[in-house]
């Protein structure tokens, strides 16, 4: 492996977006790869999980798939260190995460087992005369700051799966699998799975919904509000809220989405009565389809909206949810 120009991807194991996410990497990867002058190289534990056409399409010469009797579940002490012993012998330029649920957990790990540093959270990698800049926000996207690495380190970063983007790679290589056994020792366990246990959309955090309900001024009235909660457990999705709907005690603080709130970046935003102040449109300005319903036809929110409906709330939800309920009636639970 070329340590001056080479990237490894470290493929996610599991997971339903776990093919797009993982197709994405492999095009970041390739992208920087070419630009370095170097090649793209794919790493998993215990098995494959990506096929070998996909890999070659976008760009990967090698897969390698690290082996033990320690390694068949994800536990992050064993694969961090398994990870940390592959690359101590075999170092890449890069070592590329996506920042999700693993990368978060593994990157750091990796990083303190090789003495190196990890950027998190990239939304975007520069590569300008050979140097790497890693470019993160910051203060709610407010700024954002890019990086590097001191020469000599090993270079790690997670970058979003949303800034991710699939392109088929212009050449392709037969790809090469190189299995290697490792033995990490009993004592390095730590934690023993129990089960992986599916987040409850009521209860998730709004920073990593897929789905999230914005209930704005026009959707906290007495009568509003329960139509709106009933809608978000038929569509399974986070009900998030506005500073004004906050300040008035309708919801808690913790479901405030904007400037000074979370910042959001779930599929679907449905905003219900939402205006679209700035404030609150900071933070849903990444989410990936933006559909808004509001009875003023210059509702600002219109102006960031994928699809926007005009229409009052009282009319619209009872005939939403009586559609929903009957579409899920007939056997089809998969809405979006």
């Amino acid at each position: 492996m070329n340590r001056g120009r080479d990237v490894l991807v470290i493929l996610e194991p599991s997971g339903e977006d776990r093919q797009e996410i993982n197709e994405g990497l492999l095009s970041e990867g390739y992208r920087i790869g070419r630009s370095l002058g170097g090649s793209l190289r794919a790493l998993t534990i215990g098995s494959a999980t990506e096929n070998v056409s996909t890999l070659e399409k976008y760009g990967a010469s090698i897969l390698y798939i690290l082996k033990g009797d320690l390694l068949s579940q994800y536990r992050c002490e064993v694969f961090s260190q398994a990870m940390a012993t592959f690359l101590r012998a075999a170092l890449p330029r890069l070592v590329l995460f996506a920042h999700g649920d693993t990368g978060k957990e593994l990157a750091p790990r990796v990083a303190s087992l090789l003495d190196s540093a990890v950027v998190t959270d990239c939304v975007d990698i520069r590569v300008e005369a050979g140097t790497l800049s890693y470019v993160k926000p910051l203060y709610g996207h407010q700024f954002e700051q890019e990086v590097s690495f001191l020469p000599g380190l090993v270079e790690m970063a997670s970058i979003r799966p949303e800034v991710l983007s699939r392109k088929e790679a212009s050449r392709r290589l037969p790809l090469q699998v190189e299995e290697f056994p490792l033995e990490i020792s009993p004592d390095v366990a730590r934690t023993e799975p129990l089960g992986i246990v599916p987040p409850d959309f009521r209860t998730v955090d709004i920073l990593h919904a897929r789905r999230i309900l914005g209930a704005g001024s026009g959707a906290a009235e007495s009568d509003l509000l329960p139509l709106v909660q009933k809608l978000s457990h038929l569509l399974e999705g986070a009900l998030g809220t506005t500073r004004p709907v906050v300040d008035d005690g309708h919801l808690p603080k913790d479901r405030m989405i904007g400037q000074t709130g979370k910042q959001v970046h779930p599929d679907l935003y449905l905003a219900l009565g939402v205006s679209g102040s700035p404030h609150h449109v900071t933070g849903v300005q990444e989410a990936r389809r933006i559909v808004s319903v509001n009875k003023d036809p210059r509702a600002p929110i219109f102006h960031f909206s994928d699809i926007g409906f005009i229409g009052d709330l009282r009319k619209v939800l009872p005939k939403l949810i009586a559609r929903i309920e009957e579409f899920k009636g007939k056997g089809s639970h998969e809405i979006f």
